[in-house]
């Protein structure tokens, strides 16, 4: 299988590396020479499976599967003077360039799809979000994380909106940790125990068959949990999160 990426940023080099680790057989990867260093990077530590193109229109013509993995203002201007004929597979990365757009620009293909990987990818878990839903993609991508596919272009800017919550989640964590220290428990117990708590509490809610908000007040009456939901919901303090997701998804869609 040969995958060319034109862009070479942050999700490329996890993409990448995702599929480097996957142990797929017959993998050639080519990559544009964009950012020289992480181009660079990536051929040096996979130098059997990554080979560095000369240009993007020789990303094109080497590979089967082309990935357009670029900044939305840059994007169109790059892509533009390349041929891509409709022998290639593309999978489109750029939140901003629609398929009806590529199609503009390229022509139509059997395989055209939006993905929308994160950062996990580099360790080959978390969601892939991917539209329409066509098997050759949700199986090749299914080598890097969970492919979700879904049924149209504004499913997909509603999940790429939840990505917004990532840094705050974080902090989420960050506030709880500091909290333990603060209170005489050392950094890494905390953060050994509180990541491993919140990912239970994320796999138990996967598995969940019912309704979350259920899983959410299934508590003892005057209990910890009971104390701390309660207090919450009295602060209004889970507004701000759909607020924000509001504001974010105006501006996915905008852009």
């Amino acid at each position: 299988m040969k995958l060319g990426f034109i862009g070479t940023g942050i999700i490329t080099t996890s993409v990448v590396t995702g599929f480097c680790e996957s142990g797929m057989e017959n993998l050639q990867i080519v990559v544009s020479p964009r950012n020289k260093e992480r181009a660079q990077m990536l051929h040096e530590k996979y130098p059997e499976i990554v080979s560095v193109a000369a240009d993007n229109q020789e990303v094109v013509d080497r590979s089967d599967w082309v990935f357009a993995a670029l900044l939305p203002k840059a994007a169109e201007d790059i892509l533009k003077p390349l041929h891509i004929g409709p022998e290639k597979k593309f999978i489109n990365l750029v939140a901003t360039l629609s398929l009806k757009r590529i199609e503009e620009m390229f022509g139509q293909r059997e395989i055209l799809a939006d993905v929308v990987p994160l950062t996990f990818a580099a360790n080959r878990f978390g969601p892939v979000v991917i539209y329409p839903d066509i098997p050759e993609v949700v199986d090749l991508m299914s080598h890097v994380g969970k492919p979700v596919p879904v049924d149209t272009p504004k499913q997909i800017a509603i999940l790429r909106s939840t990505t917004g919550l990532m840094s705050a989640y974080y902090m989420l964590l960050t506030v709880i940790i500091q909290w333990c220290e603060r209170n005489g428990l050392d950094e890494p117990s905390a953060r050994a125990y509180i990541t491993e708590f919140t990912g239970a509490l994320s796999r138990k809610a996967a598995t969940w068959d019912g309704d979350l908000e259920d899983l959410a007040r299934e508590m003892t009456p005057g209990g910890l949990n009971w104390m701390a939901l309660t207090h919450l919901e009295e602060k209004d303090a889970y507004t701000p999160w759909t607020e924000i997701l509001g504001s974010i998804l105006e501006k996915v869609i905008k852009e």
